[in-house]
């Protein structure tokens, strides 16, 4: 039978005690688009790029306003981060409340909130459906999102979610692959849970 704790108590304390009790940075910065304005290395280099260009203006003896401007171009990056950082405090209380909302578990987001995971794991309670009837309806989320496999009792089923690391900004790819895995959730697995009841989806 499918989860019947959706929408109830006994859902959100499961939903509560299936992430970290606190979030880093990290954690809350990929659940936003806006997270990657805090990442550290992206902030230092964006205040140096302005230290340089007013140190070179001083250089030039440009006029005080001038100076002035570029100055406080110097700490706009941190303090653009530390609003952010503020405004996405309660990125806790918003994935505890999707993960509740959801007909059943969605286990170890934690790897995906830290910048991990490259697969979903999904148990069903029967048997699992046809990897290409599935993968028809995982393409309309994402080409590289596709079943990859399953195991020997026929009730499990791995999707790939796709989403490669960048090394140039993985901080912006923490966040597509924290959305892509609520978009696979939300517009493929919750729609075939009707058909196919499912026992528990898992990051791994």
């Amino acid at each position: 039978m499918p989860d019947l704790t959706h929408g109830s108590a006994a859902a959100g304390e499961r939903a509560d005690q299936s992430v970290s009790a606190r979030f880093t940075r990290l954690m809350n910065a990929s659940t936003s688009r806006w997270g990657v304005l805090t990442d550290p290395p992206l902030v230092a280099l964006a205040s140096g790029v302005f230290l340089l260009v007013f140190l070179g203006a001083l250089g030039r003896d440009a006029g005080p306003e001038v100076a002035r401007g570029l100055g406080a171009l110097v700490f706009a990056p941190i303090s653009v981060a530390l609003v952010v950082s503020v405004a996405l405090r309660g990125a806790r209380r918003a994935v505890v409340a999707w993960l509740a909302r959801q007909p059943f578990p969605v286990e170890n987001l934690n790897a995906v909130l830290n910048g991990l995971g490259e697969a979903l794991e999904v148990t069903f309670i029967g048997a699992a459906p046809e990897a290409a009837e599935l993968n028809v309806e995982l393409d309309k989320v994402h080409p590289d999102a596709f079943v990859t496999g399953g195991v020997e009792d026929a009730r499990t089923l791995d999707i790939r979610i796709g989403v490669v690391d960048s090394k140039r900004n993985p901080a912006a790819t923490n966040h597509q692959r924290y959305a892509r895995v609520r978009e696979l959730v939300e517009r493929v697995l919750v729609p075939l849970a009707e058909r196919y009841p499912i026992q528990v989806v898992r990051v791994k």
